[in-house]
């Protein structure tokens, strides 16, 4: 029986979240629902995996629990085996750290570019294309002519911007967008004011665009054990 993957994220403003965890962490179990859920005051971002009856219960759950219409980014993919050893519910000061809190307000201002005008975008001269993945991400698999700022951790990931003109157009992109809306928010705080995300991230685009028409290079990387992906999510 294939085991069905869902990865989301959601950024809003977030309380209680001890009894959250405890409640979701119940709910997993009872569910036999295996992942890894960061959450925060700022927002909750999450793989899950189980059979398809019971993610969809578990995705039903959490919108529920907090109060959210949709998802700011989602997807599903399907393996043979479950790519996680139990439920993990984390609580962080941030849903990845950089050192900077991101309101649902601040992302109105982002620039999205959905994976079908992805290519035309990133192949124009004036725009610099910034993968803001670490760097053993960035060798395993990237789009054509992007950049790898080259930091161990996304809280270094400041510093590389220091070195960039204020009006430099950027195309920014990740696993599955959540970098990108802490990386975005940052830089507009900075006061540059061309910089476009991938929508959805990597795993949007390789689900979304043929492999003959795509301008991804190798594979990308999960933090679980899939490892990486191909078009169409194939493990």
């Amino acid at each position: 029986m294939k085991i069905n993957v869902f990865g989301f994220y959601k950024i809003k403003k977030f309380c209680n979240l001890k009894k959250q965890k405890d409640l979701l962490q119940k709910f997993f179990s009872k569910s036999s629902i295996k992942g890894i859920v960061i959450l925060s005051p700022e927002g909750i971002n999450g793989t899950i995996a189980g059979q398809k009856n019971n993610l969809d219960k578990c995705i039903i759950y959490i919108k529920k629990m907090f109060n959210i219409k949709e998802f700011d980014s989602k997807n599903f993919s399907k393996v043979n085996y479950l790519p996680f050893n139990k439920p993990k519910i984390k609580i962080k000061k941030e849903v990845i750290p950089i050192g900077v809190k991101l309101k649902s307000s601040e992302k109105k201002g982002n620039q999205y570019v959905d994976p079908n005008d992805w290519n035309q975008f990133i192949k124009k001269k004036d725009v610099l294309i910034i993968d803001v993945r670490k760097p053993i991400e960035f060798k395993l698999g990237t789009f054509k002519n992007a950049i790898d700022p080259g930091v161990k951790n996304f809280r270094q990931f400041p510093s590389f911007f220091k070195k960039l003109k204020k009006n430099t157009k950027i195309a920014i992109f990740c696993t599955g967008g959540i970098r990108c809306e802490k990386a975005a928010n940052f830089l507009q705080k900075k006061g540059f004011q061309e910089i476009h995300q991938l929508k959805g991230g990597i795993l949007n685009y390789l689900n979304k665009i043929k492999k003959n028409k795509s301008l991804w290079k190798g594979e990308c990387f999960v933090f679980d054990k899939r490892v990486s992906l191909k078009h169409k999510l194939i493990p």
